[in-house]
This record gives C-alpha cells, structure tokens and sequence, in this order.
C-alpha cells in the first residue's frame, strides 16, 4: 500500500500478530501514486507469482483484477450484520458478476465544500453555484475549485456533473458507449465555461492538493474535493472557526445529485499460499474496532454505515460507480484525454466527445 505515514497499520499487524502468533505478516509499501502499484500487483499476477497474498484494492481495480482470475471469491464469507452495516454502493463494489472479491475498508465521495460564512445555505443546482460563485467573488477569492489535470481526478469531476445532467458515461451491462448524447456535452460545456470565469484558468493543472491548499487558504467560495479535506481542515483558521460546510454536488433542476464513488478494501490473492492466514488478516482489518483506529489517525472513512460522519452520510448514501469494466484503465484515458483536450481549448467539446465515444467504442467491441 501506500507509504505508512502514521504508522497506524505497523501498529495493527502488530495487534494482529499477538493474537495469531502462527502468522507473520510483511507490510509492502509502494509509491503513493495509486496506478503505479495497480502496476505491481498485475505485474505479479501476471507472471503467477505470490508475492502478494492480501491485496489492498482499490475500487476500481476489482473488475479488471477479477476479470483476470486474480483474486480469490469471497462469496459468503461475510455475516448478513456485515453486509447490513456495508455501505451499499461499496458492497457491490467490491462485486463482479455476482460474486464477491473485495471487502470494503474505506469509502470515498465527492464533496462540496462551500464557506458557510459568505452562503449559508449551499447551492442545489448548477446555476445556484455559478450564480453564489460570482457574488461572493473577489480579485482574491475564486468562485469554485476542481480538479482539472488530466488525470483520473477530472474523470470523476466530469462524471458528477454529467450524472447531474441526467447523463452516463458507459453502460456496464450492456456496455453501450453514451458518452456522444446531449447530456455529456451539456456536462463538458458547463466546466469549459468555468474555466475564467467562476474558476481560475490554471484549474485545468490542478489535482486535489492544490485545490485543497487555496480553498483552505480562503482562495475559493466552493470547492469540489474529498472527504479527506475535512480532516486537514481542522488545523485551518476556516475550520477552527466554522466558516466550512459539506454538501452533495449540484446537479440540473430535476435530476438527482450524485457523488463519484471512491474508497479501498482489502481482497485475496489466487495465488497466495497462505489463503486462510490471509483471510484471518483481512477479517480483523475490516471489523469496526480496526477501521475506527484508522479513520482516528489517518482521517479517512469506514464503508462501515455505523461509522460514517452524520454530515456526509446523505452524499455516500447517493455515490455511485464508475463503469465496472475490466477495460476500465483504458477507458478512463481515452475519457481524459478528449475532456483535457476540450477544456484546455485544442478542440471543440462536441468532437472531444464524439473522439472519445469513437475510441472507446473501439475498445469495448467484442
């Protein structure tokens, strides 16, 4: 997993190891970019190795991992109290075709972020956040904050705004492309139009940590981010003195708000050699008393409904995945490319679009 900045999982595996003393576990730490060490797991299973008997999942690797035969079915395993307790959208998350691969650890969603002391009441619909947003602007003070790099982030920016539309991306099922339909270009011209004039031109280079540091800094009305923001604004002067609020992302009058969903949970390797040790490991990581020391020490949020903050309950309730696709990587790139290409001015969104269906269509053909 990534680097163990707050030592948090040496002190579980250590917990871990005094209660099974017939099992030793060895702590991988891989480079903080995510794709980076999706690229060492399917490395690995690609040459067939065991390397890795627990694999620390992300939710959108589960369909491509699966797909391969990479990791162990968990079906049954859990009690019907677990799953109860589950957040619905990171159960079947950790699912594909019907069987269960991954166990839920961490969840994650989009957020609005608003400064409650400049909008008391958050916006509801696009043109409440364009309209608040160029009030409560300064020469100093942007309206709204996102990420706009090419990368995954942008795919997840487009996503809530074009479920927001009343639009989709890619149907998994059917694996029908509509990314070419009036809602994705409703959805793209509304960030280009953004861009300089409730937002900063330079947010299409902006990931989340830039975003987050000028939002905390009083440099933004709105700011769309994670929840893992909240938590690093207890230390702002914005949070100490409770001028921030959370609220779902806007949407179109008359359609529903969606948050792209996000989050990590811990799955098994087909090719470990130790697959009942591993599943003892996976257990105990994945029971409340273990995710809460983590969400104390590293801010991030249990799948589990019982320990998820009362204020983003309602945004998790109603996130929603990206394409369940083993192609989804692939897919993800064709996506950003054409919606960096657009917003950054190279080519007109209609074509972006209908670039970015043809290619992905392409990709999808049997």
């Amino acid at each position: 997993m990534e680097p163990d900045g707050t030592g948090v999982w040496r002190d579980l595996i250590s917990r871990f190891q005094d209660l099974h003393p017939g099992i030793r576990v060895r702590l991988i730490e891989g480079p903080p970019a995510t794709n980076t060490r999706e690229d060492m797991y399917s490395t690995s299973f690609l040459a067939g190795s065991s390397a890795y008997d627990v694999v620390y999942c992300d939710v959108i690797w589960v369909p491509k991992f699966a797909a391969a035969g990479w990791l162990l079915d968990l079906t049954g395993r859990l009690s019907p109290e677990d799953v109860a307790d589950y957040l619905p959208a990171d159960f079947r998350a950790g699912s594909y075709r019907g069987r269960l691969y991954r166990i839920p650890a961490f969840t994650d969603a989009g957020v609005l972020y608003y400064r409650k002391d400049l909008v008391p009441q958050p916006p509801q619909t696009f043109d409440d956040l364009v309209l608040l947003s160029k009030q409560h602007m300064t020469n100093d003070r942007a309206g709204w904050l996102w990420q706009g790099k090419q990368y995954e982030g942008l795919v997840t920016v487009y996503l809530e705004i074009l479920w927001g539309f009343g639009g989709d991306w890619i149907n998994a099922e059917t694996r029908e492309v509509l990314i070419d339909r009036p809602e994705a270009l409703q959805a793209l011209e509304f960030l280009k139009e953004t861009i300089d004039t409730i937002s900063p031109p330079a947010v299409t280079t902006y990931a989340e940590e830039e975003t987050r540091s000028l939002f905390q800094n009083g440099r933004s009305v709105f700011l769309r981010n994670w929840p893992y923001v909240w938590t690093l604004m207890k230390e702002s002067p914005l949070r100490v003195e409770n001028r921030v609020g959370v609220a779902p992302m806007v949407r179109a009058p008359g359609r529903d708000s969606a948050a792209t969903l996000g989050g990590w949970g811990f799955a098994i390797s087909r090719f470990t050699r130790n697959p009942d040790a591993a599943w003892e490991f996976v257990k105990f990581l994945t029971q409340r008393e273990q995710l809460r020391q983590v969400q104390s020490r590293m801010g991030v949020i249990p799948a589990r409904r019982s320990l998820v903050p009362p204020e983003f309950a309602p945004i998790f309730e109603s996130a929603r995945m990206r394409p369940p696709i083993p192609e989804y990587a692939q897919a993800s790139d064709i996506l950003q490319r054409w919606l960096s290409a657009a917003l950054t001015r190279r080519i007109d969104p209609d074509e972006a679009l209908r670039e970015a269906a043809r290619e992905t269509r392409s990709l999808l053909s049997p």
